[in-house]
């Protein structure tokens, strides 16, 4: 009898000391996720690998964030808890009882912890991320493989109010970022926290931030950028030169910043471009005439009236084949 009450008090003892400390995602998530779920959810790493169950990947932080599964700080609005945590008979519960199911009310307790908790995958910790490559521009860039994106940086940049999202399921190790209600405290410093992501991100929204041509800098080195949105910053042809090789853009608001028609030849050089948005800038009906010559595919908006939404929807097939 003594020994069941020392392991309850253990147990108990156990839990309290979860819910006083942060949940490592590396240490005690996975582990959770490989023994028990992964056999069904783990991505495809060669043509002749089985697709994830129900088209989940649980091996990795990408496939988890672009999964759809969590909700970060409400675990109780978590498919990934709520499946997990369901009664034995459930016919959903996850893992099934005839592979490798339940969970145990340890590692229930973890999961809402770390979900409550953030559903952090790394420290965030700005000593952790290591030095930027002095000497990284967008064709060293390119040459590095789009693999899966640094845990700590995503963590440190969301810790600065970023909101980072895969852009698609099938493409989780292409993000989006933007900088949505902390965007008036965004300056060239958290701008280059991104170079850690570089390899990874194809849409940025800078919009209203605090930007300047040295920030663009920065930018100009994340060569797989398809979507750029700079409007209402203070950017003017001096920052736009630091652009010149982004040649894969294919979306480019400029609303409402300082450039003129000096930052046309660059644009004039996005073979890919689709749309450019121009409105309240100093550019003029010959500059613009001119664009539209050497882009006639692409759609050059200087009026009020065909202002852009956050990025027009110009996927195609190819997109992201670098």
């Amino acid at each position: 009898m003594r020994l069941i009450f020392s392991f309850i008090f253990l147990s108990l003892m156990a839990l309290r000391l979860c819910s006083a400390q942060a949940i490592d995602y590396k240490k005690q998530i996975a582990p959770i996720l490989a023994s028990k779920c992964n056999s069904c959810h783990t991505a495809k790493k060669k043509e002749s690998d089985k697709k994830p169950k129900a088209g989940l990947a649980l091996d990795t932080p990408t496939g988890i964030r672009a999964g759809g599964v969590l909700e970060a700080g409400d675990a109780l609005s978590s498919e990934l808890f709520v499946r997990v945590s369901l009664p034995k008979t459930a016919e959903d519960l996850m893992p099934p009882v005839d592979d490798g199911g339940p969970l145990s009310s340890r590692e229930i307790e973890l999961i809402k912890k770390w979900i409550d908790d953030g559903a952090r995958f790394g420290s965030g910790s700005a000593e952790g991320l290591g030095k930027i490559d002095k000497d990284l521009d967008a064709r060293k860039v390119l040459g590095m493989p789009a693999r899966e994106p640094n845990a700590d940086a995503i963590t440190h940049l969301e810790g600065i109010g970023a909101t980072i999202t895969p852009i698609a399921v099938t493409l989780p190790e292409y993000l989006s970022l933007e900088w949505i209600s902390t965007y008036h405290k965004i300056t060239d410093k958290e701008i280059e926290q991104t170079l850690h992501l570089a390899p990874n991100i194809v849409e940025l929204d800078l919009s209203r931030t605090k930007v300047t041509n040295e920030g663009l800098k920065h930018v100009g080195k994340l060569a797989r950028l398809t979507h750029l949105n700079l409007s209402r910053t203070a950017i003017d042809d001096n920052g736009i030169k630091s652009l010149s090789e982004l040649r894969s853009l294919e979306w480019l608001n400029l609303y409402g910043t300082k450039v003129t028609d000096a930052s046309i030849a660059i644009i004039s050089k996005y073979r890919d471009l689709k749309a450019v948005y121009l409105w309240n800038t100093s550019v003029t009906d010959e500059g613009a005439s001119s664009l539209r010559r050497a882009l006639p595919d692409a759609k050059v908006v200087r009026d009020t009236d065909a202002r852009a939404n956050r990025f027009d929807d110009l996927d195609k097939p190819n997109r992201f084949d670098f």
